[in-house]
């Protein structure tokens, strides 16, 4: 549920990556201008995607965190900009900070996306509740953006990140939030060794089946190999693929026309199976 309109959850829907920033771990991510961002995400509705996220920090390991005032200037013209050109389409912003996410919203937003869901901002629940946004909730034990490396792998990841989603989203409706309002993302690479992300995106059939929709964001990261970004695009296919035949809701991706012609093969083939 967003802001009073319920998202259809029919099939896998592809959220597709914008980033206003100078550097995002992908390169090929990163918009020049708000204009680019714009364009690009118009583009990316126009090939399928059914959420465009538009983000202004880097969630890359070291990276250097935003002031929100500094991440306001970049997301919210952005959004204001594609909610004018693509009025039906779902918009994302991806935003730790209540302030971001407030403004954001104001310009025409209709979903928060939140890395720091465990440990949001004090605010956020407010803006939540008094908006009606979406709420992608997402496991990252208490990120910030110095704070990804050298992390230790987890006796039991699946079963630590299923409970602390689960006290999370509790603890979002005690402060008001209606519980349809709210997605978990399991945060593949967020504070987790790469054995720890596989061990998730393989448990995804669980998670699908638990009590809210279910966002894989596997898209270029570095647990899925290969020495840069720029080529694990085919492996990201390959998981975004995994998630939709396990259940999941959404998926979190940079390559938008690559992984719709994927899924779309993937559901017919599923269709004539059980015809």
């Amino acid at each position: 549920m967003c802001r009073g309109r319920a998202v259809r959850l029919r099939g896998p829907l592809v959220m597709a990556i914008v980033n206003v920033t100078p550097d995002s771990f992908f390169a090929g991510s990163r918009a020049r201008s708000a204009a680019d961002a714009v364009a690009r995400g118009a583009a990316c509705f126009r090939a399928g995607a059914a959420i465009v996220d538009v983000g202004g920090e880097s969630t890359r390991p070291g990276a250097e965190a935003v002031p929100p005032e500094v991440e306001s200037a970049r997301v919210v013209p952005v959004v204001r900009g594609l909610r004018e050109a693509c009025p039906e389409g779902v918009i994302s912003v991806d935003t730790r900070h209540a302030a971001v996410a407030r403004a954001a919203l104001e310009a025409g937003a209709d979903i928060v996306n939140d890395v720091a869901g465990l440990d949001p901002d004090l605010g956020m629940a407010e803006v939540l509740a008094a908006s009606g946004a979406g709420y992608v909730l997402t496991h990252a034990r208490g990120w910030t953006p110095r704070g990804m490396e050298g992390v230790e792998e987890a006796r039991d990841v699946v079963a630590e990140v299923s409970a602390a989603l689960s006290a999370a989203s509790a603890r979002l409706e005690a402060a008001g939030v209606d519980r349809r309002q709210i997605a978990w993302d399991p945060g593949l690479g967020f504070e987790k060794t790469h054995e720890d992300s596989w061990r998730l995106l393989g448990a995804t059939g669980r998670f699908a089946a638990a009590e809210a929709p279910f966002v894989v964001g596997a898209s270029r990261k570095r647990f899925l190999g290969g020495a840069e970004a720029a080529g694990r695009g085919p492996a990201s296919v390959g998981a975004a693929l995994w998630a939709a035949a396990c259940g999941a809701d959404v998926v979190r991706v940079h390559d938008v026309a690559e992984t719709v012609g994927a899924l779309w093969a993937f559901l017919r083939a599923q269709e004539a199976v059980n015809a």
